[in-house]
Parts: structure tokens; C-alpha cells; sequence
């Protein structure tokens, strides 16, 4: 808790860098969800620049991981964290995250409940934690601890300190809670603290920031300034903890509820500019060139492509080094590269890319 007065207020205010200190040109993604990366599969994704993976993999994979330290050495291996919700029952291949909801099952104050008492669900097959920092506590080897900060340590205990991951990516870093109240089935609102009463959302919005914010924190304390941790989804809060952000299925329209997905784009472009980076663009199966091209108008962007996917070699588009920034061309963007020039426009929903050999690349 340490550093949660700057956080508060550091939340409105851009951060004093804007960009990465090492350009992330051409740099590509893979999302690793799954508890199990088998050695034949590693092989295919030795060609990314950054790997997501689920904890799973360094009680099940190890091995996987290290052939793919040694045969690219550059690359960098993120560990994915989803402090929010848990599947349950939980999967038999997860066995660190068995052991988790089988403890978590022994407290049942720290699952978020409406006023009828009934578990809150986001996500089908998962239920929802009590992130929120007044959540009741527990009293867990001699202290009394809340469910952020009994998560947090089994957290960096069991898997942080297990392997030295480069950083984090936090799932479900929501900067608000109260919508979930009245979301799919849940209709009874939410009740933090068990008096049957549905919470203000003013009250319960800033309690759960506060929780995640304490997550965010001691990931970032553990792992020293070079740590990279991420935050999904994309938005411009917990930047004092976060390098950069994820942006999932590019554009984000979570960026603003009333955006349409490419008029979100202009702010999907101003929230990754916020951020030193990694940033990483993830683009959803109808889009993966407009998303690939929008990648390489910003240094400190990753281009991913949906999930669990092989390295693909269409990616590679052999535009060399960037030789400016990119240029606005009243909404639409041009940057320059050394073999061509790269053009996004949002508007139209298109992108494309000119080499000087006069070649042309539509998608």
C-alpha cells in the first residue's frame, strides 16, 4: 500500500514518458492460454518477440520454455494473471489453480455476491472475486489479510519466484466494478461486505480500485523497475504500476462504451502513446492486417493475432527501420519506413503499404 496516494494521484494525469526507450518496430505477440505448451508447438512460436503464457506452463512446460529462451534468446516471456476470477469448478490439467479455488472455496466472503447472496458472474464458467481493498479479511498465518493481498502473495510465491518470468500481464484490470451488478444474469446489484445492502458505486468503484491498484503494485515492487507488467483491458488508470496495455481485438471499444470499434481507434492510438510499453495490439480474425499496420505507427507496440496461434511468416513485411514518426493526413496516418511507407485509415476501415520499388500490399 505503499504507493496507493500516488496512484490516486497519478490516475488523471498522463505519465512523464511516452515512449519506450528501445523501439518495438515490427515486434510480434503470442497469447499462450492454454495449461500445456508441448515442445512441438514451442517450435512453432519461436519466431515471437514477447510470449503471454498461462502459470500453468512452468509446472507443466518448463522444458518448452526453456527451449525457447535458448533458441531465441531476445525474447521475452510473460506470465498471464487474472486475479478477478476463477473458473469452478476448475479445470483438471490447472494444477496450481486447483489448488487455488480449493482454498478460496474454504472463504466464502471473498467471492463477490449480489444482495441475494449468489456468486457474481462475468465470464461463462467463472465466478467473480472480492477485489475490492474493504473486502471482509481473514486471519492467515498471524495476520489479517483480504483476499488482494492473500491472491497477491500466494501469487509471486508460487509462480513468480519460481521462474524468472519478464513480466506480467493482469487480466481484468477494470477501472470500475459497479456494472456488474446488472450484467447477463446477475440482476441484484453488489454486495462487498455482506450486510445484504447493494453498494453505492461510488464507494464500491473506489474500494476495488484501490484493491487492484495493490496488485498492480507489489507485481511491479517484486519485479523491479525492468519488469514489464500490462493491464487489460485498455484505458489510461494504474499507470504509475503498468508499461503498457493490452488492447484486445483491436480497436477496443472498451476504451469507451459509446465508441464504435474504429472511432475508438484515435483513442486506442492516444492510450498506447501514454504508456512506455510493451503495448500490444491483438487483432481479431477479420482484421489482422488493418491491426498488423496500425502496429508499426507507434515504437512501443506488439502486434498479436487472436490466441494460441502459430507464428505466422505473412507477418513479415521487410519495411526496414522507421525514419519518422507517423504522420497525421487529416485522420488517415502515413509512416515512413526505409523500404516503404505504411498507411492506416480508421475511417474507411482499410490499411495498406507502398515500397519504393512501387509494390503495393492490400489486405
Amino acid at each position: 500500500m505503499k504507493k496507493l496516494i500516488l496512484f490516486l494521484c497519478f490516475s488523471f494525469v498522463f505519465p512523464a514518458f511516452l515512449a519506450a526507450e528501445t523501439p518495438l518496430i515490427g515486434k510480434t505477440a503470442c497469447h499462450w492460454y492454454l495449461p500445456n505448451l508441448p515442445l512441438e508447438q514451442a517450435q512453432k512460436l519461436v519466431k515471437y518477440d514477447l510470449l503471454i503464457v498461462d502459470p500453468e506452463c512452468i509446472f507443466t512446460s518448463r522444458a518448452s520454455l526453456d527451449f525457447l529462451r535458448q533458441s531465441h534468446p531476445g525474447i521475452k516471456i510473460i506470465c498471464y494473471f487474472n486475479p478477478v476470477e476463477w473458473f469452478n469448478p476448475m479445470f483438471p490439467d490447472k494444477p496450481w489453480s486447483l489448488c487455488m479455488v480449493a482454498s478460496l472455496n474454504e472463504k466464502p466472503e471473498w467471492w463477490l455476491k449480489g444482495t441475494d447472496q449468489k456468486r457474481i458472474t462475468f465470464w461463462p464458467g467463472m465466478q467473480t472475486m472480492n477485489c475490492c481493498w474493504d473486502c471482509p479479511t481473514r486471519e492467515i498465518g498471524g495476520q489479517k489479510v483480504n483476499y488482494v493481498q492473500f491472491i497477491t502473495t500466494r501469487f509471486i510465491k508460487d509462480v513468480l519466484k519460481k521462474y524468472a518470468f519478464d513480466g506480467v500481464l493482469l487480466d481484468n484490470l477494470w477501472n470500475r466494478v459497479d456494472w456488474l451488478g446488472n450484467y447477463g444474469q446477475n440482476r441484484h446489484g453488489l454486495d462487498r461486505d455482506g450486510d445484504g445492502k447493494d453498494d453505492a458505486a461510488g464507494k464500491i468503484n473506489q474500494s476495488w480500485k484501490t484493491g487492484l491498484a495493490y496488485v498492480a503494485e507489489e507485481i511491479r515492487d517484486f519485479g523491479g523497475s525492468d519488469f514489464i507488467v500490462i493491464g487489460n483491458p485498455a484505458n489510461l488508470d494504474y499507470q504509475p504500476y503498468c508499461s503498457g496495455k493490452m488492447f484486445e481485438n483491436f480497436p477496443d471499444i472498451y476504451c469507451n462504451e459509446e465508441d464504435k470499434k474504429y472511432q475508438a481507434w484515435y483513442e486506442n492510438l492516444d492510450y498506447a502513446r501514454a504508456f512506455p510499453g510493451p503495448c500490444v495490439f491483438n487483432a481479431r480474425a477479420d482484421n489482422y492486417f488493418f491491426t498488423l499496420c496500425s502496429s508499426l505507427l507507434l515504437d512501443n507496440v506488439y502486434f498479436s493475432f487472436q490466441q494460441n496461434s502459430p507464428y505466422d511468416p505473412k507477418w513479415e513485411l521487410n519495411l526496414g527501420e522507421p525514419l519518422c514518426p507517423a504522420e497525421d493526413l487529416a485522420g488517415a496516418y502515413k509512416r515512413c519506413f526505409k523500404n516503404g511507407n505504411v498507411f492506416v485509415d480508421p475511417g474507411a476501415k482499410k490499411a495498406w503499404i507502398v515500397y519504393k520499388d512501387g509494390r503495393e500490399r492490400k489486405e
